[in-house]
C-alpha cells in the first residue's frame, strides 16, 4: 500500500507520487499563489532542493499580487524519501512568509530552511504519524507542520476551513496522531461531546490562549501531551508550555528582557530581514508571575490595546470573561472610535446552537468580573465569530 503524504475529503497524495514529481520538475515559481496544495509542495521543495530562495503568498486567500517568475533547476534523481529529507537538511535556501497581519499589515519576513529546520524533531514517535493539518499552508505554522510531517514521512490530512462536523469526522476516522491549531479551532470545536484517544500530542499555537480552554481540550484527548507554543513568523516558535504561564527557558535568559510590560527578543533570534536594532520589539504585553525563575502570562497585543477614557482595556481580557458565560461559544472584542472617550469597548458574541442568552444578563455578569469601563457598551449577537487567513481572530 501506497503510503500516504497528503489526504483530503476528495484526494490524496503519495510520497511516491511526490518524490516522482520532484525527479521531474524542471523550473519552479519563486513568486506564485497555488490553490492545489501538492502542487504547492512541488513548487516549495523543488526550490528548497535546489538551493533557490522563494516567496510564499497567500494560498487560496489572495494577499498580495503574486509574480509568475519561472526559474529553471537542474533535475535531481533523488532515490526516496530518506534522501529527500537528508537534501533538505542540507538546503541553503530562503522562504520568504507573510506575517500573520491581524493588528497590522502583514510583512514578508525572510527565513532560512535551516532556522526552520530547527524547531523540526525527527524521531520513532513521530515517524508515520497522523497530523492534522489545520493551518494556511502558507502562514509560518503551515510551513513548521509541513517540515515536521515530511521529515518524520507522516501523514497530513488537510482541515483547513473544514466544518466542525468534517474535522471531528476526520479526527475519529482518520485516527488522528497529531493535532496542532489556533486557540480559535479549538473553539470552533465545542461543544466536546467526542473523545480522541489516539491523539498523543495537541499543539495551541498563534494567539493567547486559557487555561479553561487547555483543560477542555485535555478531557477531549486525554492521553495526549499538551503544548502550548509562544513564538511568530518572525522568530520561530520559541517556548512551551503545558499551562498559561510561560517559564523563560535556561537557552533565553540573555536573550529576553522585559521593558514596559512588553517582551523583548534579541535580534539575533529574529529573521534579519526585520531586525534592525540590538532587541526587537515583539508587541506582545506580558505579566510577571515569578521573578526566580523568570515566569510569564501573556496578556495581549500592544497594537490592540483599547483608549477607553484614558483607561487602558486589553480586548482578550474581556474575551475570555464573555467566554466564561454560560452558553458562550466565542466572543471578539474591539473597539469603536468615540470622540468623547476615545473608544467605545464593543463585542461579538457566538453561542452555542440551542441556547439563548439575555442580553442584560450577560452585561451584568461582565460587570461583576471587570472594571466598569471595561464592560461592552455594545453587544452584537453573530452566527460565527470571523477569522483571518491565518486562523485568528480578526
Amino acid at each position: 500500500m501506497k503510503h500516504i503524504f497528503y489526504k483530503n475529503n476528495q484526494a490524496s497524495f503519495s510520497y511516491q507520487e511526490l518524490i516522482e514529481a520532484l525527479r521531474k520538475a524542471r523550473s519552479f515559481y519563486s513568486s506564485w499563489s497555488e490553490s492545489n496544495y501538492p502542487s504547492f509542495v512541488i513548487n516549495v521543495l523543488t526550490a528548497l532542493i535546489s538551493d533557490n530562495d522563494l516567496i510564499l503568498h497567500d494560498y487560496r486567500n489572495a494577499v498580495s499580487e503574486s509574480i509568475a517568475e519561472i526559474k529553471r533547476v537542474n533535475t535531481r534523481n533523488i532515490k526516496d524519501s530518506e534522501e529527500l529529507i537528508n537534501i533538505l537538511h542540507n538546503s541553503k535556501s530562503n522562504i520568504g512568509i507573510y506575517s500573520s497581519g491581524t493588528t497590522a499589515t502583514p510583512k514578508l519576513i525572510s527565513q532560512s530552511v535551516q532556522r526552520l529546520l530547527k524547531s523540526v524533531r525527527i524521531s520513532d514517535e513521530y515517524k508515520h504519524s497522523r497530523w492534522a493539518f489545520t493551518y494556511n499552508p502558507s502562514h509560518s505554522a503551515g510551513i513548521q507542520v509541513f517540515l515536521q510531517a515530511i521529515c518524520n514521512q507522516a501523514t497530513l490530512y488537510d482541515l483547513y476551513k473544514c466544518s466542525r462536523s468534517e474535522i471531528i469526522h476526520t479526527l475519529v476516522e482518520e485516527r488522528i496522531t497529531h493535532l496542532s491549531a489556533t486557540p480559535t479551532f479549538y473553539r470552533m470545536l465545542a461543544p466536546y461531546d467526542f473523545i480522541l484517544p489516539e491523539i498523543k500530542s495537541v499543539t495551541f499555537n498563534g494567539e493567547k490562549s486559557t487555561i479553561e480552554l487547555i483543560d477542555l481540550i485535555r478531557g477531549v484527548c486525554p492521553n495526549a501531551r499538551i503544548r502550548n507554543i509562544y513564538g511568530s513568523t518572525e522568530s520561530g516558535p520559541l517556548m512551551s508550555s503545558g499551562s498559561t504561564t510561560f517559564r523563560i527557558p535556561d537557552r533565553l535568559k540573555d536573550h529576553v528582557k522585559i521593558e514596559d510590560e512588553e517582551l523583548l527578543i534579541k535580534s539575533e533570534l529574529i529573521s534579519k530581514s526585520v531586525a534592525n536594532e540590538d532587541w526587537y520589539h515583539t508587541g506582545d504585553l506580558v505579566k510577571i508571575t515569578s521573578e526566580d525563575p523568570l515566569t510569564v502570562e501573556f496578556v495581549t497585543r500592544k497594537s490592540k490595546v483599547l483608549n477607553v477614557g484614558g483607561q487602558n482595556v486589553s480586548p482578550q481580557e474581556v474575551e475570555e470573561v464573555l467566554i466564561s458565560y454560560t452558553g458562550v461559544k466565542d466572543a471578539r472584542v474591539y473597539g469603536r472610535p468615540n470622540k468623547m472617550i476615545g473608544n467605545l469597548v464593543v463585542a461579538e458574541i457566538q453561542i452555542h446552537k440551542g441556547t439563548t442568552i439575555q442580553e442584560k444578563k450577560l452585561i451584568n455578569y461582565c460587570k461583576s468580573c471587570l472594571a466598569a469601563y471595561k464592560v461592552p457598551r455594545l453587544i452584537k449577537f453573530v452566527e460565527k465569530i470571523e477569522i483571518g487567513r491565518t486562523g485568528k481572530k480578526l
